[in-house]
């Protein structure tokens, strides 16, 4: 479902248009004056605008510029409306920004093609230009990840011949395991990076989830921004949690999306800030799950954009594409589970990752449980 702000000072035209909006299936905000069209934009974030050119307190191609002006919807598609076909009001509204135009008295049919066709046309360019930006962070991280494996290979395997080498009670052990255990660690995870950018289904194994979480946080904290130093994070996990069947290269990506609108959010407020990870086994509904909750104290997700932003190129900061909560949620579903999203009472938000807890055979259960 999209949603349409409509900026027209007409009640019977604005009435009109919300009717054939609301029967193709579009959320539809309205606005009277262009004054306040800028104001409702950032606040409802469509995902177009349909504007009139002519408006009680400023004109259509004024409102237009300064759409195209503010970081925060300038991206939006906007479709310019006349009460005529005229040449000039064309040509002042594209060069203002517009995106397209059509007369009031245009067909229904055509008012709701030019509005679908803007929305699908800015989609399916985001989804290109992210899709680009993909490949070439593919690109580079094969590439690295490539330079990094030669090296520990060798070192790896230089450390396990020296291993066999010394007797079981040579004091020089003491350094040789840790290497190859730190090793073995640095592979896993270069195995994980590379899953993130990997094409193709899921690589669907038995995962346990609190080293991935831990591994998560400890990856994103090395990576983060200086700046955020006042930002902590803290794990918490119960002694016990079942394994979950999934792929743990793209739930890394999963979490570590997570931690950095947790990270940005704080950092946002002007504050320092707390970010929680806990894992706990729950029963929802019959099924058991595993769920891993990404809680911040920052400013919270507004109220009236809760229910959006797992849409598909729906953002609520300047520089966001709108992609990494939507991509994240359809990973999750492809797994069998899901992701979701509330308001802390007390402040800030908290995410959530659901999967469903693997079906182990008896003799596997009954091993973990004498561990």
């Amino acid at each position: 479902m999209s949603a349409v702000l409509i900026v027209d000072d007409s009640p019977a035209d604005r009435a009109l248009f919300r009717i054939l909006l609301s029967r193709a299936g579009h959320t539809v905000h309205e606005v009277a004056r262009g004054g306040d069209a800028l104001v409702k934009a950032r606040e409802v974030r469509p995902h177009a605008i349909v504007l009139d050119v002519n408006l009680p307190d400023m004109d259509g191609h004024s409102v237009c510029r300064a759409i195209r002006a503010d970081p925060e919807v300038a991206g939006v598609p906007v479709l310019m409306l006349t009460v005529r076909d005229n040449d000039n009001d064309v040509l002042t509204g594209l060069n203002a920004g517009a995106d397209d135009y059509v007369t009031k008295d245009s067909p229904g049919e055509i008012f709701l093609a030019r509005i679908s066709r803007l929305i699908q046309y800015r989609q399916m360019a985001t989804v290109a230009a992210l899709n680009e930006n993909l490949v070439q962070v593919g690109r580079l991280l094969a590439g690295i990840v490539h330079e990094i494996r030669g090296p520990l290979s060798v070192i790896r395997g230089s450390a396990e011949l020296m291993k066999y080498q010394l007797k079981p009670d040579d004091p020089y052990l003491q350094w040789l395991d840790p290497i190859l255990r730190n090793a073995q660690v640095l592979q896993v995870r270069l195995e994980h990076l590379m899953a993130t950018v990997r094409s193709g289904p899921p690589m669907v194994v038995l995962v346990d989830l609190p080293p991935l979480v831990r591994e998560s946080a400890d990856l994103f904290l090395k990576g983060s921004d200086p700046r955020g130093s006042q930002v902590g994070i803290e794990t918490i996990v119960p002694n016990r949690v079942p394994p979950v069947r999934a792929d743990a290269g793209r739930l890394l990506q999963v979490f570590l999306n997570l931690l950095g609108n947790a990270y940005e959010a704080i950092l946002a407020s002007g504050e320092g800030g707390q970010i929680t990870v806990r894992v706990e086994p729950v029963c929802d509904q019959g099924v058991e799950w595993v769920r891993v909750e990404i809680c911040d104290n920052g400013p919270g997700i507004p109220e009236a954009l809760l229910g959006r932003i797992f849409e598909p190129f729906f953002t609520t900061k300047e520089t966001g594409s709108g992609y990494g909560l939507y991509l994240a949620s359809e990973i999750l579903k492809e797994q069998g589970g899901r992701l979701t999203a509330s308001n802390l009472p007390g402040g800030g938000a908290c995410f959530a990752v659901w999967l469903p807890q693997a079906s182990l055979p008896a003799s596997i259960r009954s091993g973990q449980g004498d561990s």
